[in-house]
């Protein structure tokens, strides 16, 4: 089973460098490494073509596009989606393909962790995600697929059959519902599947307010062209 990672990146310069690192650790590797560059006005789509085993420009602006872009250009059976903000566990890969293996599965999703300047404040946020993690892997069990970015893995002829991620806001919310409309379709939360990110968004916008975003967004589609998913609202 072939794993293609698929990464959006706007001016990431900063944070490609680890996150590649990451994934050229893991202790089974990706079938391929896929960087797209979404406009970057610095040096992301040099670092690209040096990190990743292959390197794309999106001109169409939003994190969906780019994300969309790259899955067509992808070669593997399983499209693995990770932010340039990130580091994957060094079992990452490892979980989806392990994940995959039960031909029920028709996607996967892990635990998504924040790196905090504060101790105080990473135990708080990284409680809350570990508690909907389980939240979200309970739904699952009751077959109520949940997906949630910036860490998501699909199986790459399922992701085609519902068009991919809408240009919206909480776009994970929006393909898990259209994968639950499909019939025969099972997700799967996977621990092992844990990635940590960058919390530099959720201290500019606060969790609270990101949180209120993410629930009228879930309710309806609110399109969106930004990687800040506060910045129109």
């Amino acid at each position: 089973m072939r794993v293609s990672v698929i990464i959006p990146a706007y001016n990431e310069e900063k944070f490609l460098p680890s996150l590649i690192k990451s994934l050229r650790n893991q202790s089974m590797k990706a079938f391929e490494i896929i960087i797209v560059d979404n406009n970057s006005t610095d040096t992301t789509y040099t670092l690209a073509k040096k990190l990743a085993d292959k390197a794309y420009k999106c001109k169409e602006q939003g994190i969906s596009p780019a994300r969309n872009y790259g899955a067509k250009k992808a070669k593997g059976d399983i499209l693995a989606f990770i932010d340039a903000d990130c580091i994957a566990s060094r079992d990452w890969i490892k979980s989806i393909t392990v994940g995959f293996k039960d031909n029920r599965i028709s996607a996967m999703s892990g635990l998504v962790l924040y790196d905090h300047q504060t101790m105080a404040k990473r135990i708080f946020i990284n409680t809350l995600y570990t508690i909907g993690f389980f939240i979200g892997k309970f739904m699952t069990m009751m077959n109520i697929p949940i997906l949630v970015a910036p860490n998501i893995a699909v199986k790459r002829k399922v992701f085609n059959d519902v068009g991919g991620f809408d240009k919206v806001i909480g776009e994970d919310v929006h393909l898990a519902k259209k994968l639950g409309k499909l019939k025969n379709i099972k997700t799967k939360m996977d621990i092992g599947m844990r990635i940590e990110c960058s919390a530099r968004r959720i201290e500019k916008v606060g969790i609270l307010k990101i949180a209120f975003i993410w629930l009228r967004a879930s309710m309806k589609k609110i399109s969106s062209d930004n990687y800040t998913l506060h910045d129109k609202l």
